[in-house]
């Protein structure tokens, strides 16, 4: 196992920890079933056991770890139902702030949100599924600070390592044309203001779109664990 980046500061070791080992398995540089030891963790980031131990605590709280009592920690295999769940949670989160968020938008929070989905659009080019999901995940969050709703921007970040990782493993899953129909269609909703058509957007986006990507991922056996 190898981790970039040089020893961790001192001011944030257990965010900084957390960070780098959770874009390690993001990126499955540290594969599903690899096993998690504090100590080689500690030596090869910088830091002490006690920050190692608190990024591995948040990691398990998200899915992205198992720790087992006693015996050894270890990168967590991607679990799909826990996957679909967290899809359905965002697209809920999403769709919920729509009608309360459209009679508030300005004109700088259109442009804003309208640029996002440029970022979306210009990913799907480049069948980019990270760049992609960055944008997403900030559009949506954009709608709950909008709202004044900071629960819903909390739960979005929670979601958001676990979907993408999935996005990651899975990137030959997805469709991209439904993908870039979707972009389209929200752009269009979101410069008319139109809480109904943007809620007409996501919800087949989530109910379909993204289970469908989640159901072909597993058929081709896209997310199974690769360690021994």
């Amino acid at each position: 196992m190898a981790l970039s980046g040089g020893p961790l500061e001192r001011t944030s070791m257990s965010d900084e920890a957390y960070a780098r080992l959770q874009e390690a398995i993001i990126s499955g540089e540290l594969r599903p079933g690899e096993r998690l030891r504090d100590y080689e963790l500690a030596e090869r980031l910088g830091t002490s056991k006690t920050p190692i131990r608190h990024a591995l605590d948040r990691l398990a709280d998200h899915g992205l770890v198992e720790m087992q009592r006693n015996r050894y920690t270890r990168v967590a295999p991607i679990d799909l139902d826990r996957v679909r769940n967290a899809v359905d949670l965002f697209g809920d989160i999403w769709i919920g702030s729509v009608r309360h968020v459209m009679p508030l938008l300005q004109d700088d929070e259109v442009s804003y949100l309208a640029d996002l989905t440029d970022e979306m659009s210009a990913a799907v080019k480049k069948r980019d599924v990270a760049s992609f999901g960055t944008a997403l995940r900030a559009a949506a969050t954009g709608f709950a600070r909008i709202e004044g709703n900071a629960s819903r921007a909390v739960i979005i970040e929670r979601l958001g390592p676990q979907i993408r990782r999935f996005g990651e493993h899975a990137r030959d899953a997805f469709d991209w044309d439904a993908v870039n129909a979707f972009v389209v269609s929200l752009r269009e909703a979101i410069v008319e203001r139109d809480a109904v058509k943007t809620r007409a957007v996501l919800v087949p986006f989530f109910d379909e779109v993204l289970l469908a990507t989640i159901d072909r991922a597993e058929e081709q056996e896209l997310t199974r664990a690769e360690a021994e």
